[in-house]
């Protein structure tokens, strides 16, 4: 990891309802729960973009609101589309684990977490964009690095043990 960490001139950490549009090699590092990010990247312009999205819909359809799900898929989108680099997108998406108690064992209630992954697919849908690589739901949260270089993810997922909480397995999407 130090090398990926070194390979790049800037670090930068998303939070919920954040976004980054670049063509700088920068990696871009986030934690998620129930919250979704997508990345999207273009190996022709160099481009990449990712989003940190915290809840499903965007109701009162606020277009600045990049907490939704909706809303932060769709100004990724729109970006890379401005920057003519729609053509040879790759979409990744992550997240979405039931970290929150509560039961959803029934087909009528979702998760948090199992609404945006569905919100996140329908969106992408919808844009006519495919999805190359997933990793999402399941009951841990994850710890993931985007590199806005070359497009690729790394992704660890993360054990919850008391209050600690430790990585337990590193990958490559």
């Amino acid at each position: 990891m130090k090398n990926i960490i070194a390979s790049h001139t800037c670090n930068a950490f998303l939070k919920p309802g954040e976004v980054i549009v670049s063509a700088n090699p920068i990696l871009v590092s986030t934690v998620l729960g129930s919250c979704v990010a997508v990345t999207m990247y273009s190996n022709e312009k160099g481009i990449g973009s990712i989003c940190h999205a915290m809840l499903p819909n965007n109701d009162l359809k606020q277009a600045d609101n990049l907490l939704y799900v909706d809303t932060a898929i769709r100004y990724l989108h729109y970006k890379m589309v401005e920057y003519d680099s729609q053509f040879d997108m790759e979409v990744k998406l992550f997240g979405g684990a039931q970290v929150l108690s509560g039961d959803y064992s029934s087909t009528t209630k979702r998760s948090v977490g199992e609404q945006n992954i569905l919100q996140a697919k329908k969106t992408l849908d919808q844009l006519g964009l495919q999805i190359a690589k997933t990793d999402t739901g399941g009951r841990v949260g994850r710890k993931l690095f985007f590199s806005i270089k070359n497009g690729d993810v790394y992704l660890r997922k993360l054990k919850l043990s008391g209050i600690v909480c430790a990585c337990t397995q590193g990958l490559k999407a």
